[in-house]
Formats: structure tokens, C-alpha cells, sequence
């Protein structure tokens, strides 16, 4: 039976691939002799034409090429945040709920203050000693901030999986700790780490949006977060080119929606009650 949440999930995801990796290989052939991504190549806040249907930005570029290559540049920075925070949490929470007593107390604690630390007043305070950002920096930094979730989520459920059957069996089979982490619990936890993986991913990208709105990220290349940035604070909407903004808050919304399609599909697909719910509907 054809899971439809997880194959329009797929198809968007699909889409917005295609387009970040195949469109600026295209969009260049619709401007022979010029280069639509280059600073002051045409006037300012142009009106939408048929040559620019959403107009230029404030730095005298095709809209619609920036946004298309905004596309790619926004994915990676969240690819790297997410797999960072991703990784960085993963291993934390293995070890403090594997590992358990002292440790798991220490971890545990540790955890919870980053938690609740304030990260914008710190991403502030860096931007002020950053003196070029890029792409990289950007989701480091972002992946170097959002771990904590997914090691507290990770401990919670490795604590549950450490005491299943087929974990006593193992150690009563002599299996050294790294033995067990690999070939007992880390399988049960794939699919868990690839949805946390998909959830940071997509929460790196939104936050990157939110901080170029503020200002933080300055310098950055034109990833859809520094474009919606540059449009509100250009005077964009003033002049009634709204596509600059919404369409790369659109391009955000779905990929945040593609990903929890995907995650709703997949849970129907594996999880028996709820497959079973799904069928009955």
C-alpha cells in the first residue's frame, strides 16, 4: 500500500535537490554574456520584468538566480550543523546512558545547563570576534550549539534499550562495550539518529534564517536566510517585491514540512499500530 505522507515528502525533497544541484547549471544559459549572481550587474530593487520576474536585490542581482543558489548554500549549512550536532549528541548520550552511575550524573547535568543557555547572546558575542563568516562557519558554529537535545533524547533511549534481553545475552557472551554499542543497540537506533539528523538539518537552516534577520552572519554568501535578510532590511517590501521574501520562506516551510512527512510516513510504514491505523483509515 502507497504511503502518501511519505511519498510526497520524497517528491519535495526530490524537487528541492534538483533544483538546488541542476539550477545554477541552467539559469546562466538565460543570461548569455552576463552574470546575473555579480554585484551591481544590473539596478538596484528592479521591479519584477520578464527578464527578472522577482525583480533584483539591493546589491543589483537577479532574484530568482540568488534564491535558486541560495537553495544549495542554505542545505549545506544545515547538512553540517545537523551531522555535527548530530554526532556530537549521539556519542554523549551513548556514553552517559550506556555507560551509567558517575558519568551518566555528570553528562546529565552537563547536558541540561547547555540546555538552557541563552544562545543568541553568545552567537553575538562571537560575531563580534568572526571576522569573515562562510557557509562552514556558520553551520559549525549552529551544530556546535544544538546538540544538547539530541544527546538528552539518545540517553533516554539507549538507558531503555541497555536493558532489553538481547543486551544481557550479549554481555553474558563475553561481547566487549563497543561490541554491544555497534551490533546491538546502535541498529535499533538508526532510524532514530537518521530523523534526529533530518530534524537538526532542517532546525539549523531555520535558525541561520532567523539569525541573518537579526543581523548575525554578516559577510555571508546568498543562502535564503542572508536573502530574506537583505530584502526586510533593504526596504524590499517597501517597494512591493514580496517574492523576495516569501518565496525563500516558502522554500524553508517546505523542506520543514517534507522532512516531518517523511518521519509521519515512516512511523506508519515500520511502527505496527500505527500502520495498521493508517490502513483502517
Amino acid at each position: 500500500m502507497i504511503n502518501f505522507k511519505l511519498t510526497i515528502g520524497i517528491l519535495l525533497i526530490a524537487l528541492l535537490l534538483v533544483t538546488a544541484i541542476v539550477g545554477p547549471l541552467i539559469t546562466p544559459h538565460f543570461f548569455p554574456g552576463e552574470d546575473p549572481t555579480e554585484v551591481g550587474a544590473y539596478p538596484t530593487l528592479d521591479l519584477p520584468s520578464p527578464k527578472h520576474p522577482l525583480g533584483t536585490d539591493i546589491l543589483g542581482r537577479d532574484a530568482v538566480v540568488i534564491i535558486i543558489n541560495g537553495i544549495r548554500l542554505s542545505l549545506i549549512i544545515g547538512v553540517v550543523g545537523g551531522f555535527m550536532s548530530t554526532l556530537i549528541g549521539v556519542i554523549l548520550g551513548f556514553i552517559a546512558g550506556y555507560v551509567g552511575k558517575r558519568t551518566d550524573t555528570i553528562l546529565r547535568i552537563f547536558i541540561d545547563m547547555v540546555l538552557v543557555i541563552p544562545i543568541l547572546p553568545l552567537l553575538l558575542l562571537l560575531s563580534l570576534y568572526i571576522p569573515k563568516w562562510n557557509i562552514f562557519t556558520m553551520g559549525i558554529l549552529l551544530g556546535i550549539f544544538s546538540w544538547a537535545f539530541v544527546a538528552r533524547t539518545t540517553r533516554a533511549q539507549v538507558l531503555s534499550l541497555r536493558e532489553r534481553s538481547y543486551v544481557d545475552l550479549a554481555r553474558l557472551n563475553n561481547e566487549g562495550t563497543l561490541e554491544i554499542i555497534f551490533e546491538e543497540l546502535l541498529p535499533g537506533l538508526l532510524p532514530y539518529v537518521i530523523l534526529s539528523l533530518a530534524g537538526a538539518t532542517v532546525g539549523n537552516m531555520l535558525a541561520e534564517a532567523g539569525l541573518q534577520l537579526i543581523g548575525i552572519g554578516a559577510g555571508l554568501p546568498p543562502t535564503l536566510g542572508s536573502i530574506m535578510g537583505r530584502a526586510y532590511n533593504g526596504g524590499a517590501l517597501s517597494l512591493g517585491l514580496y517574492g523576495q521574501l516569501l518565496i525563500p520562506a516558502g522554500i524553508l516551510i517546505m523542506v520543514f514540512l517534507a522532512l516531518n512527512l517523511i518521519n509521519m510516513g515512516l512511523e506508519e510504514r515500520f511502527n505496527p499500530r500505527l500502520r495498521q491505523y493508517a490502513e483502517e483509515r
